[in-house]
């Protein structure tokens, strides 16, 4: 009685079945491959949100230099084939966005407030980025459990 460890009894041994091997195999390829479905559209959903707010400040810039310049006085040539003005001549960058705008209709843009995050299409963007992630993830891994336990089906119990 100088053995200081209890006393252990063996584990039961509870070999698994074909069939439940295939079941767990799969269900575990399965969330490895959700796992990786959300890491890729979680980030997907950041990079088409930022680009979503990087273009809306953008395009408010320049229409705040081009509205800067019809105020000063400057006076925008017509384009060739179109009744529109032609900003490109303005100097101002990202004037592409604004390419079939009046200038009033640019200057309405300058005057509204400064895209925030919060104010653009930025919440929107995640929030659906979020729910097709989280879907197309669950269909991933019940895909692959489902797959197991077709494969299960086939295999030949004692």
């Amino acid at each position: 009685m100088t053995d200081l460890l209890p006393h252990r009894h063996p584990r039961p041994a509870a070999p698994l079945t074909g069939g439940a091997r295939f079941i767990r195999g799969f269900t575990r390829i399965g969330a490895i491959v959700a796992v990786l479905v959300a890491l890729i559209g979680l980030a997907t959903t950041i990079t088409i949100t930022t680009t979503t707010y990087n273009n809306a400040d953008s395009s408010y810039r320049s229409a705040k230099c081009i509205a800067d310049l019809a105020r000063s006085g400057y006076s925008f040539p017509k384009k060739e084939y179109s009744s529109y003005p032609d900003y490109s001549s303005s100097g101002c960058t990202g004037f592409y966005d604004h390419s079939y705008n009046t200038i009033k209709e640019v200057i309405a843009i300058a005057d509204a407030p400064a895209p925030t995050f919060f104010t653009g299409d930025g919440p929107s963007v995640i929030g659906w980025g979020l729910v097709i992630t989280g879907l197309v993830a669950v269909v991933a891994y019940l895909a692959f459990w489902a797959i197991g336990w077709m494969f299960a089906g086939f295999t030949r119990e004692p």
